[in-house]
C-alpha cells in the first residue's frame, strides 16, 4: 500500500513538472503581432443640410475631400479599431473640423458612416454590415432587403409602397430622427413608394426599382422637415 502511494506521489509530481515546463513554454513565447491589418470598408454620407461640402478626416489621412450635402463615398478601406474621425470645411485646417470623435471601427464589417443634423451640432450615425450575407440571401429570387434611415428633421417617417389608386402598404413603421430600422423583405420590381409622416402625410413620393433579389437597400432620408429628400445605397452580395 505504501509502494503504491509513493508510485502516485511520484506520478504527481512527473505531471506538476511537465505542467511547469509547459507554462515556462507560453510565458516564454514572443508576444503575436499586433493585427495591423484587419480592417474595414466605411462609407460616409454628408447629410447635414446646411454645412458646406467637407473633407473626412480618419486619424492622420484625409479619406474624402469636399463632399457636399447628399454626397456618398465608395466604400473606403479603414484599419480596424479606435479611429479618430474628424469633419472638416473643405480645404480648412484640421483644427477648425466640425466634428471629431473616437469611433470603434469593428474589424471584417461593412459601415456606413453618415453626419446629420446642422452645422453647429453635427451628429453622426453609424450601420454596419458584414463582409458577406450571401449566406443569408442566397435563396431568395423574388425578394431584397431594405431599411429605412431617418436623418431628415426631427419627425418620426416610415416607409409604404402603393397598391392601387388610392391605397398603400406600410413596409417599415414610424422610425425616429437620428434612428434606422431592422431590414425588412419586401418583393423586387419596380413601385411608386412614399416617405410618410407621424401625421399619416405623405412627405416624399419617389418610384424605385428594387431590381436586384438578394441585394441589400439603405434608403436614407435627408434634409430638414420642410424638404426632405431619399438617398439609396446598394449592397450586393458577396
Amino acid at each position: 500500500m505504501q509502494q503504491k502511494l509513493l508510485r502516485q506521489a511520484g506520478l504527481m509530481v512527473v505531471a506538476v513538472l511537465t505542467a511547469g515546463v509547459v507554462l515556462t513554454g507560453c510565458i516564454d513565447e514572443p508576444n503575436p503581432p499586433v493585427l495591423d491589418r484587419i480592417t474595414s470598408e466605411v462609407r460616409f454620407v454628408h447629410a447635414v443640410p446646411d454645412a458646406p461640402g467637407v473633407d473626412i478626416w480618419v486619424d492622420g489621412e484625409k479619406m474624402v475631400s469636399n463632399v457636399g450635402f447628399k454626397g456618398v463615398s465608395p466604400y473606403l478601406v479603414v484599419k480596424s479599431g479606435n479611429r479618430f474621425i474628424r469633419l472638416v470645411p473643405a480645404g480648412a485646417d484640421t483644427g477648425s473640423a466640425v466634428f471629431r470623435r473616437l469611433v470603434s471601427v469593428r474589424s471584417l464589417t461593412k459601415m456606413t458612416m453618415a453626419f446629420y443634423n446642422t452645422a453647429a451640432d453635427v451628429q453622426q450615425l453609424i450601420t454596419q454590415e458584414r463582409f458577406t450575407y450571401a449566406d443569408e440571401t442566397s435563396m431568395l429570387v423574388d425578394s431584397c432587403d431594405v431599411k429605412l434611415i431617418n436623418l431628415g428633421g426631427g419627425e418620426q417617417v416610415k416607409l409604404a409602397r402603393k397598391t392601387g389608386e388610392t391605397t398603400s402598404e406600410d413596409l417599415i413603421p414610424l422610425i425616429a430622427a437620428g434612428s434606422l430600422s431592422s431590414y425588412r423583405r419586401v418583393l423586387s420590381g419596380a413601385g411608386d413608394f412614399y416617405i410618410v409622416n407621424q401625421g399619416s402625410q405623405r412627405v416624399i413620393t419617389f418610384p424605385f426599382d428594387f431590381k436586384k433579389p438578394g441585394y441589400r437597400y439603405s434608403l436614407i432620408v435627408v434634409g430638414t422637415s420642410l424638404q426632405r429628400e431619399v438617398l439609396t445605397l446598394q449592397d450586393e452580395p458577396k
